[in-house]
């Protein structure tokens, strides 16, 4: 298995109220350690956008029994997890310094044709690359499906909803929206209290849509509580709410009351 790791300390602007990594950031700092690797083997965005492709997020799942604090110092590692058709996996582990594990999380890809802006077959170097996770199982899959989900807008039985703007502060060199500026959205559309009193367990992504600079859209959502567990289902759509950018879902616990 090929395995590139970093090891970084958080810092102040990486880290919420409560001071603790927060999930838009981690995804962030996903990218910039693929990036490494990616570049080092040659498939990365820059090298592909030569050849007229690009990379474009499908849908990653985070597992997160706890987020690192400021101030603490993790390893961040990341692999090629295997190919299946138009789709590439990787994955991710976030460790502290005595080799905890704090996250975990798979995500799967697919190259697109920069100007048709549809999927194409796995360039042999991306192929290469997946080949070197051949005889390991991958320990981490997907729950929400492509297709059913999205036909069923939440905003017809929704909690809650709040509206986002494509700034140029959440556009990429693709000239979309960046894939962490989705989950910083589905995330953040909840209400500071809940945020505040909350601890994020488990994310889920299904990317359908790109959107573009200057677009505005909304974020809604559902909550139920089950298991003692904030269980909330997520939906980015356009201003109409009739088309839909991503679905989603996550998981969260009450934050541990201070004792009396």
């Amino acid at each position: 298995m090929l395995k590139h790791e970093k090891t970084i300390t958080i810092c102040n602007h990486h880290a919420d109220i409560r001071g603790t990594l927060g999930v838009k950031t981690l995804c962030d700092l996903f990218n910039d350690v693929a990036n490494e690797q990616t570049t080092a083997l040659g498939v990365d965005v820059d090298t592909f956008n030569a050849a007229g492709i690009t990379w474009m997020l499908h849908r990653i799942r985070l597992l997160l029994p706890r987020l690192p604090a400021r101030g603490q110092q993790i390893t961040i590692a990341t692999w090629p997890s295997g190919a299946d058709r138009l789709f590439a996996f990787r994955d991710f582990a976030v460790r502290d310094t005595s080799g905890e594990l704090l996250v975990r999380a798979t995500s799967e890809w697919m190259v697109i044709d920069l100007h048709r802006r549809r999927p194409v077959r796995l360039p042999a170097s991306v192929l290469a690359m997946a080949a070197t996770h051949e005889g390991v199982t991958r320990e981490l899959g997907f729950t929400l499906s492509p297709k059913g989900d999205t036909t069923a807008p939440l905003s017809t039985a929704t909690t809650g909803r709040r509206r986002f703007v494509a700034s140029y502060d959440t556009i990429d060199f693709n000239r979309h929206v960046t894939q962490a500026s989705y989950v910083g959205w589905v995330a953040h559309a909840l209400p500071f209290d809940f945020l505040n009193t909350h601890l994020l367990e488990e994310m889920e992504v299904l990317y359908e849509r790109e959107i573009l600079p200057d677009s505005e859209v909304h974020s809604i959502y559902r909550l139920e509580e089950r298991d003692e567990k904030t269980h909330i289902s997520h939906q980015v759509t356009d201003t109409t709410e009739q088309q839909t950018h991503c679905i989603a879902r996550s998981v969260w616990r009450r934050f541990p009351a201070n004792p009396a």
